[in-house]
């Protein structure tokens, strides 16, 4: 008796342990299912934040409602990334300040729960974004505080173990913390910073190289012509204009006319100033010419229709470079050109809109347009 009283009691207890499986199992299920819907809805919401911000924006708030999901800590970390990315998104359109406040808000709070030892593809990935929102509140406001949070961001989205890296989210790092390098090299620091501008970007170079990712590769040879060229102004000036002139060439290897022609247009002014103050080392005439052919060049696509702004500021370089050129030759003919470039900068640069620029322009207008009247006169020599 007692030997059948243990099997029954064992049987109970298999019963027992089935039935508390099967609800364990049915309770996963479920939990499994409920995450599967809830991925399902990420996914269909990310594929909408570029082209429908506002509506991913929505699911986003209403999935992040839910209070189950502060324990699927992972799940809530993606979905404050997307959050801040769509906010990020719609800055670019409309309310930029409060916009980008919230997109690093959103950021800030997914990396709560995206720590670089456990996720660190993904603490890269949203480090980066938050940068990129720091680096654009930097141009409305508190411009030295904020570039440098970006500068704090990107450099953490860099400390990521190489094993672990997406190569081409690291180069675009890279190159955004060169830009943020370079901007932060007008406020102070001017050599230190830009020194580690151009670190950054032949660190980006590295893997954006030209047979991969040639408008990549353009793109930060533009920025490293750039910094360069501002390095020019405190060392090394003849050295480092060649250098920069060099990673202009680079750029319009791929920056052609026909394809990209805004960038061309903005890499050829880049050159135009570059030739320019490298006349005032070495070969001054022949530089001089090379860079008034570099702004007109520009000038082909930066028509005061489309492009009234950048129209100005290469029809005021052009002015500069042919006042100068007329030191040494043809010295009516080229004030009469640098003049008519002036007049050309300031049909757009208007003292109401623009106040510096215009006054830096119609100044240099008064001395080509005295210069000019002088040489007509027979006064000048």
């Amino acid at each position: 008796m007692g030997g059948v009283a243990e099997v029954y009691t064992a049987i109970g207890i298999a019963a027992i342990l089935t039935g508390v499986i099967m609800l364990y199992l049915r309770y996963r299920s479920k939990k499994n299912a409920e995450t599967s819907a809830l991925v399902a809805s990420i996914i269909n919401a990310e594929e909408l934040q570029e082209i429908k911000p506002l509506e991913a924006l929505g699911v986003y708030h209403e999935l992040l409602s839910n209070p189950s999901l502060n324990k699927n800590a992972p799940l809530r970390a993606r979905l404050r990334h997307d959050e801040g990315c769509c906010y990020y998104t719609l800055s670019l359109i409309s309310g930029k300040e409060d916009n980008l406040a919230h997109a690093i808000a959103a950021f800030e709070d997914a990396l709560s729960d995206r720590s670089i030892r456990k996720f660190p593809e993904y603490y890269a990935s949203t480090q980066n974004r938050l940068g990129n929102a720091w680096q654009c509140l930097s141009k409305i406001r508190d411009k030295e505080a904020n570039l440098n949070h970006a500068a704090v961001a990107y450099e953490e989205a860099l400390k990521v173990d190489e094993t672990a890296r997406v190569p081409t989210e690291y180069a675009a790092t890279q190159n955004s913390l060169g830009n943020v390098y370079q901007a932060l090299s007008e406020t102070a620091g001017k050599e230190e910073r830009l020194t580690l501008a151009i670190k950054a970007y032949k660190e980006a170079i590295v893997i954006r190289n030209d047979d991969d990712f040639p408008i990549e590769y353009a793109i930060t040879q533009n920025n490293l012509g750039n910094a360069y060229t501002g390095l020019s102004q405190v060392r090394d000036k003849e050295s480092n204009l060649d250098l920069a002139i060099e990673a202009y060439m680079e750029a319009l290897r791929f920056r052609t006319y026909d394809d990209y022609p805004t960038d061309y247009a903005a890499t050829k002014n880049n050159l135009g100033t570059a030739y320019r103050n490298l006349a005032e080392a070495r070969d001054k005439e022949y530089n001089l010419n090379l860079a008034i052919e570099a702004y007109k060049e520009a000038l082909r696509v930066r028509t005061i229709e489309k492009y009234p702004a950048d129209y100005a500021k290469t029809q005021n370089n052009l002015g500069v470079a042919y006042r100068k050129l007329s030191q040494l030759q043809d010295k009516e003919a080229n004030l009469a050109k640098a003049t008519e470039a002036y007049k050309e900068a300031l049909k757009v640069w208007t003292e109401d809109k623009y106040p510096a620029d215009y006054a830096r322009t119609k100044s240099n207008l008064h001395v080509a347009q005295r210069n000019l009247n002088m040489v007509e006169s027979g006064v000048d020599n």
